[in-house]
């Protein structure tokens, strides 16, 4: 049996080379057919996240006081950095495969437990860089520093929305991540400047809609996000070809072990 491997949609190299450019309604567009045909494992996986989280700030802030508690405190750094990663990836990544027609499951959350300490290092800078940035200019620019520290803060997230799946999907090293993402989205700024707001704008409509819109926002910005990766940075699969005259039980096996190995592989690249 012969692996083929194979990268469906963009070139990261040609991207990092070239640049590129989306069409904005063709891919709200494929967003919204993709949503609607893989809507059901990424509202399970995101009524699971809400659910979780509101569970546990419920336990641990039982009153005002109890925020300012250091234990209380602690708890929060370490969700912060363990578990958000972990589900923002798995998420991300349902995207990327819905992306390629690919099927997922809502326990795909937790697929990607194995490079848990990647992730957390990868947000543990962007964090930092978030959080130096913000006091910077909340301290030199005085009263308008807030206004600017968010301004900031939006404008460092966006630069590093790539760097969970390139993690994930190309197997590149945190810091290379947080390069590559960064360079890439200066690529076409004005364009992820656009989304950013348009993100912004669905995610205030579904506050406004007592959170009930944001169970069909948060899949269609999930697979939105899915579409662009793919178009930036391709996605890597591995294809088996299983030979003719196979026993059904051996063809029924190797179905099941291209099911464990059908999403995206590394794709190779290297800076």
């Amino acid at each position: 049996m012969n692996s083929k491997h194979f990268v469906l949609g963009g070139d990261i190299k040609k991207s990092l080379a070239e640049g590129y450019q989306f069409d904005l309604k063709k891919l709200f567009q494929d967003a919204f057919k993709v949503t609607r045909k893989h809507f059901l494992p990424l509202l399970t996986a995101c009524l699971f996240i809400m659910l979780t989280f509101t569970a546990v700030f419920a336990m641990l802030v039982k009153d005002m006081a109890s925020i300012e508690d250091p234990r209380v405190l602690g708890l929060f750094f370490v969700i912060a950095l363990l578990i958000v990663p972990l589900f923002t990836t798995g998420l991300l990544m349902m995207g990327v495969h819905h992306s390629i027609g690919l099927k997922t499951k809502s326990f795909d959350l937790f697929k990607y437990f194995n490079i848990i300490f990647k992730l957390s290092l990868a947000a543990l800078m962007v964090n930092l860089l978030t959080n130096i940035a913000g006091i910077v200019f909340a301290q030199v620019f005085g009263s308008i520093g807030f206004t600017l520290s968010v301004i900031v803060l939006l404008y460092l997230k966006m630069s590093f929305c790539l760097v969970y799946p390139l993690i994930a999907e190309k197997k590149v090293p945190p810091i290379l991540a947080l390069k590559l993402s960064f360079k890439l989205v200066h690529k076409n700024i004005g364009q992820f400047t656009q989304l950013l707001i348009i993100f912004c704008i669905l995610f205030f409509i579904g506050i406004i809609t007592s959170g009930i819109g944001l169970l069909f926002i948060v899949p269609f910005c999930v697979n939105v996000m899915g579409i662009i990766y793919r178009q930036i940075c391709g996605v890597g699969i591995s294809v088996t070809e299983v030979p003719e005259g196979a026993t059904n039980e051996s063809s029924t096996d190797k179905h099941s072990d291209d099911d464990d190995s059908s999403g995206p592989k590394s794709g190779g690249f290297e800076a």
